[in-house]
């Protein structure tokens, strides 16, 4: 897991809330800042630990801290923030060199 993940698990795990804001706002104009209380926890938790801009609004706030406009990150960030990508980046390449053929299933469709 990446970092951010580790931390939103971690959050997550102990007080069963989601933070929805970071504290890294530096726009004083409607900021969704607090907390959002998460009925079903482990779902929360499989979501976290698939990639963390499963929640659109941590994905808004981590946006504004890296100064991407529109609150949409591409990239390199993008496939950072989930320690899943990241493993994917570096295997894939590999695999496709030796000729693997690679099959992967994925149960959250908003994932993909």
């Amino acid at each position: 897991m990446s970092a951010l993940q580790k931390h939103m698990y971690r959050h997550m795990q102990k007080r069963g809330v989601l933070l929805t804001d970071c504290g890294a706002t530096n726009d004083s104009s409607k900021s969704k800042t607090g907390t959002r209380l998460l009925v079903n926890t482990i779902m929360q938790l499989r979501k976290i630990c698939n990639h963390p801009f499963m929640f659109p609004t941590m994905e808004e706030s981590i946006a504004r801290s890296l100064g991407f406009p529109n609150g949409v990150i591409s990239g390199v960030q993008l496939m950072r923030a989930a320690g899943k990508f990241e493993l994917l980046d570096r295997i894939l390449p590999k695999l496709k060199a030796t000729n693997h053929k690679v099959l992967i299933f994925c149960q959250m469709t908003n994932l993909m």
